[in-house]
């Protein structure tokens, strides 16, 4: 299938694809705004600092959450759910709901 061909739905299904980014999102809507290393610590599994960057510069780039930088030293950066992003959850939520009584 070709980029232009396909949909936005088919789109946010790949970014959502991986089990890291469900995780950062649900850590973020259950534990609120946190920091870039209470998130890694927060998240289930032990996600990598490497990964994870690459989960929130992800889920930045389609709104889903915010990132606020102070200007700090050490410098502090916070992440937090957009309106965006907590308006997906709900659906999220039906989704895994079906998966555990279906799969």
């Amino acid at each position: 299938m070709e980029m232009e061909s396909r949909s936005p739905a088919c789109g946010l299904i790949e970014r959502l694809g991986n089990r890291w980014t469900l995780l950062v999102l649900f850590t973020l809507r259950e534990r609120g705004t946190l920091r870039f290393g209470e998130l890694a610590r927060a998240v289930p599994g032990g996600i990598s600092e490497r990964m994870l960057a690459a989960v929130l510069r992800d889920l930045e780039e389609t709104g889903l959450i915010g990132r606020t930088a102070y200007a700090e030293v050490p410098p502090r950066v916070e992440y937090r759910l957009t309106e965006r992003g907590a308006s997906l959850l709900p659906l999220l939520d039906a989704l895994v709901a079906w998966a555990e009584r279906n799969l």
